[in-house]
């Protein structure tokens, strides 16, 4: 924590070096978080500039009381999640592109395996677009983004019970939105375990 406190009043007193390392530091993870709320590689990569520009602006807020990643995710979270918002008002989930769900992939020598892999990831994501905003919200940082509970619950501001509690909840509501879609399909329970599982997709 030291390390990032010191990092970031570097990179407050004009330290190129510095910035330079903080972002390579975090761009991965900014650049994965910000994927997963617009599954697009255009509209990540404009999101994650974004996010390191309101990171730059607010650079005097962090105070070392916690995890960087937790604060550079708390500080962006609007962004984040104002974008979700609107794909979701768009109905964007509902049509996920192969291209965007291989990129959420690990490779897979297994063709059939990374087949089953890309329907169930599109399923979820398609399921995510029926679930309530505040929970579809955790699960995407929890279960596709692998956020501790506590980083979780300090970016959201929300106790970490809550977490737990509507993590919890948006599994459940997600495999019962999978598994009625599927029953629709004479295909009985098939993958009502997708969200619990979904850590693993990626």
């Amino acid at each position: 924590m030291t390390d990032e406190k010191d990092l970031v009043a570097r990179c407050r007193d004009g330290n190129d070096d510095a910035w330079r390392e903080l972002v390579d530091r975090f761009g991965k993870k900014v650049f994965a978080i910000a994927y997963h709320f617009t599954l697009k590689r255009e509209d990540a990569e404009e999101l994650s500039q974004e996010i390191f520009l309101k990171l730059f602006e607010n650079l005097h807020r962090y105070d070392g009381g916690f995890p960087l990643v937790a604060w550079i995710l708390s500080i962006s979270r609007n962004l984040c999640i104002d974008r979700y918002r609107r794909r979701k008002r768009e109905k964007s989930f509902r049509f996920v592109s192969d291209e965007a769900v291989t990129a959420l992939l690990k490779s897979d020598d297994d063709p059939a395996g990374m087949a089953l892999k890309k329907e169930r990831t599109q399923m979820l994501f398609t399921a995510l677009a029926d679930v309530p905003e505040d929970l579809a919200e955790i699960l995407i940082l929890r279960d596709l983004n692998g956020l501790a509970y506590d980083e979780i619950g300090k970016a959201l501001e929300l106790p970490e019970g809550t977490v737990k509690s509507r993590l919890f909840r948006a599994r459940a509501e997600v495999a019962r939105k999978i598994r009625e879609r599927h029953e629709s399909k004479n295909a009985p329970g098939a993958f009502a375990s997708i969200a619990i599982a979904a850590a693993g997709l990626v």
